[in-house]
């Protein structure tokens, strides 16, 4: 989809989710390099907002889910978007398996992105209203499933073990394949009582036609997150490791 083609909202929302993304792996960073205390950086406000974000990203992901396939779905390109998202998670895996085969990523946001894509393609048709309730029931019905059963790590990542992964960055797929689902529900929702918000929506953001080079910059990150998420965090532990290094 070319960049006059998006709806700008949601490419400015991704963007700023993006960057507040940016904010929390770089104070993770500190904390793994000891500059700040890891403790502050993995518990208490700064786990709800790395939560937050994560949770945010799905929801956008939902969004737009709904937004590209109300015509129909592609599946030449479905297919071909898919397999670089799984492409993009398996070399996660294989980078952090690199740094530290004891926290590796071996299921984080890239796999469940991964996994919530292909369940959109198979619930995407059905009515609204059971999104939002099958959204609710995986929030609801979680704790009750958890079990020692699925203690293996090969079975951590649908989420229903209730110790420690070791992982670096987990998200199950229970619960947190929820917050995709009611990204999904509510866009038929809102989609079906304002059909325009399908339209670009660049006058939400953009007050005149010339853009500048922060608002260019801006919405290319809401429409390059992928590569902006990939590259980010080499970039920030590079620059740490070099202050601690030769500076």
């Amino acid at each position: 989809m070319s960049s006059k083609q998006r709806n700008q909202l949601i490419d400015g929302l991704r963007a700023s989710a993006v960057l507040a993304m940016m904010v929390y792996h770089f104070a993770w960073d500190l904390g793994f390099f000891y500059i700040v205390d890891p403790i502050i950086v993995n518990s208490g406000w700064w786990k709800i907002f790395a939560v937050s974000i994560g949770s945010s990203f799905l929801f956008l992901s939902g969004v737009s889910f709904w937004l590209a396939s109300t015509n129909g779905i592609d599946l030449k390109k479905f297919v071909y978007r898919l397999a670089i998202l799984i492409g993009a998670a398996l070399l996660v895996s294989a980078g952090t398996y690199q740094a530290n085969p004891n926290t590796f990523v071996f299921f984080g946001i890239l796999h469940l992105l991964s996994a919530c894509t292909i369940l959109g393609l198979l619930i995407y048709r059905m009515p609204a209203v059971f999104l939002i309730t099958l959204g609710l029931l995986i929030v609801i019905g979680k704790p009750y499933l958890v079990s020692e059963y699925f203690q293996p790590k090969y079975l951590a990542w649908i989420g229903l073990y209730p110790g420690p992964t070791g992982s670096a960055d987990f998200y199950g797929f229970l619960p947190w394949s929820s917050a995709y689902i009611f990204g999904l529900g509510l866009a038929k929702i809102l989609i079906s009582k304002n059909p325009e918000i399908k339209s670009d929506s660049s006058s939400l953001f953009i007050k005149s036609n010339r853009k500048g080079i922060f608002q260019a910059s801006f919405f290319w990150i809401g429409r390059n997150s992928l590569i902006v998420y990939l590259i980010h965090q080499p970039i920030f532990m590079g620059l740490i490791f070099g202050y601690l290094n030769y500076l």
